[in-house]
C-alpha cells in the first residue's frame, strides 16, 4: 500500500503550467471572494452570487472522495493541503488550488447553463426546466471536453485506468467518455435550476422546499400603495413625485429589498440564516447523492482498481 501511494503516472510527473493553479486559481478565487462578501456586506443581504460561491466551496470536501470512485490522480507537482487527511477514502492528492476552484468554477457553469436555457426559452417558447433538460447533456459534454480534455492532456491530472471508455492523449493522460462525465450532466444543471437565475424576484426551489415562503408575505405593488394612499388626481401626483424622489436616495439594501417581489414577517437576519441553511442543506446533500456516491458506489461493486488511486 506504502509503494502503491508512491506511483505516479507518468502524464502528471512533471506537467506545464503548474504556475496557473498554484497562484492564478487562488488569487482569483481570493478576488471572487472578497467580492461576493463586500457586496453583501453593502447590501445586508446575502446575494445570489455569495450564496453560490460559498456553498460551491462548502461542497468541495467530497471531492476527493468522488475522485477515489473514479480513479483521479492529481499531479504531486501543485502545492497540496492535507485537511482531509482524515477521510477513510480519499484520492492521493488533494491541490490546494481545489476550494478556490471550486469557488468560481461552478457559479461559472450555473450562469452559462442558465442564460443558455432562457435563450433557448425565447427563442422556443419553452419553459426554463425543459431548455435545461435539452441543454445538459450537450453543454456538459462541450464544458467537460473544453476543462477537462485539456487539464489531461496536459498531465494536471488524469483518469488512471477509468471505468468505461476513455481517451487516452499522447501525452498519456485520460479522460473518460462515459461514466464519470455523464454524471457531470445532472447535478450541475440540476443545481443551478435549483437556485435560480439572478436576479432573483422570488424565492428559489431550495428555499421554497424547506418551507421558507411561511415566514413572507406578497409584496403589494408601488402603484397600489400610492392610489390606495391618494384621493385625487393632483395628491397623486404629488405622490409619485414623492416616491421618485425617495428612489433617487435608497439605500442598497433597500434596492435590494425593492427588487423582490415578497416582504419578510420575521427578523431579517433570522431570515437570511434560513436562506444560508436551504441552500447548504440542498447543496451538500444532492452533491452527495447524484455525484459522491454513484462514483464511490460503482468502483466498489465492480471491484476496479488502481495502482495509483489504491
Amino acid at each position: 500500500m506504502l509503494l502503491a501511494q508512491d506511483l505516479v503516472p507518468p502524464a502528471t510527473a512533471d506537467p506545464a503550467g503548474v504556475w496557473f493553479f498554484n497562484w492564478v486559481i487562488p488569487i482569483a478565487g481570493s478576488v471572487f471572494i472578497v467580492l461576493a462578501v463586500a457586496d453583501v456586506i453593502r447590501r445586508r443581504r446575502l446575494t445570489w452570487g455569495f450564496l453560490f460561491l460559498f456553498n460551491s466551496m462548502a461542497v468541495y470536501w467530497m471531492e476527493t472522495i468522488g475522485d477515489w470512485g473514479q480513479m483521479l490522480f492529481y499531479s504531486p507537482a501543485f502545492a497540496q493541503h492535507h485537511m482531509l487527511d482524515w477521510l477513510p477514502l480519499k484520492t492521493p492528492n488533494d491541490p490546494l488550488f481545489m476550494p478556490f476552484a471550486y469557488a468560481v468554477y461552478w457559479g461559472v457553469h450555473a450562469l452559462l447553463v442558465l442564460w443558455l436555457s432562457q435563450w433557448l426559452s425565447s427563442r422556443m417558447g419553452w419553459s426554463m426546466l425543459k431548455s435545461m433538460l435539452v441543454l445538459a447533456i450537450p453543454v456538459n459534454y462541450v464544458w467537460d471536453f473544453f476543462v477537462e480534455g485539456l487539464a489531461t492532456a496536459m498531465g494536471w491530472w488524469t483518469y488512471n485506468p477509468g471505468i468505461g471508455p476513455v481517451l487516452e492523449w499522447d501525452s498519456g493522460g485520460r479522460i473518460t467518455l462515459l461514466w464519470t462525465i455523464g454524471l457531470m450532466c445532472t447535478w450541475p444543471n440540476l443545481i443551478a435550476y435549483w437556485a435560480g437565475k439572478p436576479p432573483i424576484r422570488g424565492l428559489n426551489h431550495l428555499e421554497r422546499f424547506v418551507g421558507l415562503q411561511r415566514f413572507t408575505r406578497p409584496k403589494v405593488p408601488a402603484d397600489q400603495l400610492v392610489s390606495a394612499t391618494t384621493g385625487t388626481d393632483g395628491g397623486v401626483g404629488i405622490a409619485v413625485g414623492a416616491t421618485g424622489a425617495r428612489k433617487t436616495a435608497r439605500t442598497k439594501t433597500q434596492e435590494f429589498d425593492d427588487y423582490l417581489n415578497y416582504e419578510v414577517t420575521i427578523p431579517r437576519w433570522r431570515f437570511e440564516l434560513m436562506r444560508l441553511g436551504a441552500w447548504f442543506l440542498g447543496f451538500q446533500v444532492t452533491f452527495f447523492v447524484f455525484l459522491v456516491l454513484p462514483l464511490v458506489a460503482l468502483r466498489t461493486v465492480l471491484g476496479a482498481d488502481s495502482p495509483y488511486v489504491p
